[in-house]
């Protein structure tokens, strides 16, 4: 979902904020991403919300130039924000979906 050229991916477990519902966000004309607690879940009153966030900040913003670097960042942070957030690339040589057998 883009919002404001923002791209923010659906949430995840997230190995960098110690399991708490996060997102990753990603603003193509800046070349960089970085985590959010999930909308969902984003309570400033809730002592692990202040966590999550504490955690995002830590982890920073981080380069970020095209979908295959965001699918590598999400990589990085865990199998499961990999398998939720993930977004597909459309092969343009193959005219298929990339990673696709």
């Amino acid at each position: 979902m883009l919002n404001n050229e923002i791209h923010t991916g659906p949430d995840f477990q997230c190995d960098a904020t110690d399991g708490f519902p996060t997102v990753l966000c990603y603003d193509p004309a800046g070349s960089k991403a970085w985590l959010e607690p999930a909308p969902a879940f984003d309570d400033e009153d809730d002592p692990l919300c202040r966590e999550c966030m504490e955690a995002c900040q830590t982890w920073g913003q981080r380069p970020c130039e095209s979908w295959e670097d965001y699918n590598e960042l999400l990589q990085s942070i865990g199998e499961e924000a990999f398998e939720n957030a993930a977004v597909e690339i459309e092969d343009q040589g193959m005219g298929g979906m990339g990673g696709m057998a």
